[in-house]
């Protein structure tokens, strides 16, 4: 049997013997909180506009555009929907993988629910599967796809939304493969967004990606064929992206256990790499160093956070708020000059302040790799001749595990001061809370 059949197949015994109770609980916080971050994109994020334009004129149907008070296809839905998943970069973490499970697997999920008027038990375990295949995806790489011209996080992000697809549609394990090998040509990303400044696709890349996640599980129920080995053939996906074939290791322990309660919720509304920045920042501020006091600073990191560096032009004057959200020096000197970093970090106003881009302007990457074990070093160098130093080890993860619906009652009421319109953030965690009994119906009607 083929590497992808099995894995099909794995998932759909654990289906048929039930997901259990920690992944379920961490498949709610997840949707929680990709939910209030997409309706924080609804008044946030310019570039998803368009997407939201486009769907509903696409015409009418049964799955919930997020903000707008209106319906469309569930094809359309999950475009629009997905474009809004990433655009604050506010969404969770799988830290292992640095991949982001859930983005355009909570919206494809929530769309076919919707249209399939599927029940909320099944849209929970659909979740789980999904977010755990895409996490396992991420170590399964045997290869760097930057170096083949990849942005792969999405990528394999939409494996997951694609497999939570398919298993909400209860489709066999020839099914699942022939919607995975679907996915694959409708859905790549080339590295080349990091170096265009004024792009979008960085903040909407994952509205194209539960898009296609929806249309291969669709057309596999219709009886569509694909490939034989879409993830594992000598020109499958994962040689594609890295030239190797995938690690076999991580898929031969599904359901043992899976690996939602392990990914991190985010506490700051940026790229995770950035994050370090944030504790480095709160740390000198602490030992009273202010933004002024500062001549220069250098960050040792290591791959692939030095990415969050180059190119220095827009790292250090990022012309978008996802590209400030990408950007270490800026990122630094945001909360350096405030005193943190929340979502009107990334405002116009912000982005532009003369006192913010002046110290990321100050801030520079230090050819030296970061030591083994520790995330980042920075080091400040200040205007009356002092050196400090902050060696960041590990940014603290708020995994879903360790946390529960209360915790994230302030994220959550942030996130739905930006909406478009007025949320209901008790209804809402309530909706949430009570998914498993009432479904997904009472849910849907709050965003």
């Amino acid at each position: 049997m083929s590497l992808t059949l099995t894995i099909a197949e794995r998932y759909l015994d654990l289906a048929g013997r039930g997901v259990g109770r920690p992944a379920l609980d961490a498949a709610r916080i997840a949707l929680a909180d990709a939910l209030a971050v997409m309706v924080a994109a609804t008044g946030l994020e310019p570039a998803a506009g368009p997407f939201m334009a486009y769907a509903r004129a696409s015409g009418s149907g049964s799955s919930t555009l997020i903000g707008q008070g209106a319906k469309t296809s569930p094809v359309f839905a999950a475009l629009a929907n997905g474009a809004l998943a990433h655009a604050i970069d506010f969404e969770d973490t799988f830290e292992e993988g640095m991949v982001h499970p859930n983005a355009s697997l909570v919206p494809a999920v929530l769309a076919l629910a919707e249209s399939e008027q599927s029940n909320g038990a099944d849209v929970l375990a659909a979740l789980a599967m999904g977010c755990d295949f895409s996490c396992r995806a991420s170590l399964a790489l045997d290869g760097d796809p930057a170096r083949r011209g990849w942005y792969h996080p999405p990528v394999l992000a939409g494996l997951g939304a694609t497999l939570g697809a398919a298993l909400l549609l209860k489709l066999d394990a020839g099914g699942i493969r022939n919607a995975l090998g679907l996915f694959i040509p409708q859905f790549m990303l080339g590295d080349e967004l990091k170096r265009s400044p004024r792009s979008d696709l960085r903040a909407v890349r994952e509205g194209f990606a539960a898009r296609a996640a929806v249309e291969a599980a669709l057309l596999a129920r219709a009886g569509v064929e694909a490939v034989e080995a879409p993830l594992e053939g000598s020109s499958g996906l994962f040689a594609m992206l890295t030239g190797n074939g995938p690690k076999i290791e991580p898929f031969a322990t599904i359901g043992m256990p899976l690996l939602g309660p392990e990914v991190g919720v985010k506490r700051w509304p940026a790229c995770r790499g950035t994050h370090s920045a944030v504790v480095a920042a709160l740390a000198f501020r602490a030992k009273g160093v202010m933004g002024t006091d500062i001549a220069a600073v250098t960050v040792q990191v290591g791959p692939p956070n030095d990415m969050l560096f180059v190119p220095r032009p827009q790292r250090i004057a990022p012309q978008t708020a996802i590209d400030g959200k990408f950007s270490i020096p800026f990122v630094f000197a945001s909360a350096m000059e405030t005193g943190g970093l929340t979502l009107a970090s990334f405002v116009p106003g912000r982005l532009s302040a003369p006192e913010t881009l002046a110290l990321a302007a100050r801030v520079d990457i230090e050819p030296e790799l970061v030591a083994v074990g520790a995330e980042a070093v920075y080091t400040v160098s200040t205007h009356a001749g002092a050196i400090l130093r902050e060696t960041i080890l590990a940014v603290p993860v708020w995994r879903t595990k360790d946390i529960g619906i209360p915790d994230l009652v302030p994220k959550v009421e942030a996130c739905f001061e930006y909406g478009t319109q007025p949320f209901d953030a008790p209804a809402f965690l309530a909706a949430i809370a009570d998914i498993d009994v009432q479904g997904i119906t009472p849910l849907m009607r709050l965003v």
